[in-house]
């Protein structure tokens, strides 16, 4: 079980607890068509046997060990054009996070809402919305947040337990980052966007760094020099020329 968070305006004010669930986004979607969930709601499980990333990606996660979570968010006005703002308030908010704990370690965030401690990944996002004309009508923001499993299947992941060698509590890395995503949440809706695109730019990794890529015309390398507002990615290669890229349009090597 977990407690409501006290240091919030409305983020996880109510929170739903299951056992274990296939998905909280789907959890939580069925409870925004029910008109059962209020804005700020996390639903939030020690299991989740069927988590998913992005582009139908999995997410997997031990039990009780972890924090797999969705929030809720019901937008006043949010226009679509506006959507990636929404990983980059999860991204800034996880990193700061993982900074208040760990804060001998480099933490980063991977284009376009992954999050490293040094080269492994930590975390991962995926959001969902709902539309109503050109707006988003609802914000389902899932997280998963490796924090005290030991062992991956990957090699390229890790745990705040892992790096550090000692356990956390989830409620209180809960807390730490419900404040923390309500605070940029409320910078977006403040319509302070340039602010959060910096801070997302200035938490980049391999940002403006030379480093190896994939694309449809084979491997290169090349520098990171600005990420769009609509989350496009562009990057310089060796040869001078600017390229642009959508989300699954080039890959890290």
């Amino acid at each position: 079980m977990y407690n409501n968070l006290a240091n919030t305006k409305f983020t996880g004010k109510s929170i739903h607890f299951l056992p274990s669930c296939h998905s909280t986004n789907t959890e939580a979607g069925l409870l925004i068509r029910s008109k059962m969930a209020v804005n700020g709601l996390i639903v939030i499980t020690n299991e989740q046997t069927a988590g998913r990333g992005q582009q139908g990606n999995s997410w997997h996660s031990e039990p009780q060990a972890n924090l797999t979570f969705s929030l809720i968010l019901y937008p006043e006005h949010l226009p679509i054009a506006d959507s990636f703002y929404l990983n980059i308030v999860a991204s800034l908010a996880i990193a700061k996070t993982l900074r208040h704990f760990l804060p001998e370690k480099k933490i980063s965030v991977k284009w376009p809402n992954d999050i490293y401690i040094e080269d492994k990944k930590v975390c991962g996002i995926l959001i969902e919305n709902s539309l109503r004309g050109e707006l988003v009508s609802s914000i389902v923001m899932g997280i998963g947040l490796n924090v005290n499993q030991t062992s991956f299947q990957l090699p390229a992941a890790t745990s705040m337990m892992l790096e550090c060698g000692q356990g956390f509590s989830l409620q209180q890395v809960l807390e730490h980052l419900g404040e923390s995503i309500e605070a940029y949440y409320l910078m977006l809706i403040a319509d302070n966007k340039e602010k959060l695109l910096v801070l997302y730019l200035e938490s980049l990794y391999a940002f403006n760094t030379l480093h190896a890529y994939q694309d449809t015309e084979g491997d290169f390398m090349g520098y990171i020099r600005n990420v769009e507002h609509n989350g496009t990615i562009v990057i310089e290669k060796e040869s001078g020329k600017i390229s642009r890229y959508q989300f699954k349009e080039v890959r890290f090597r």
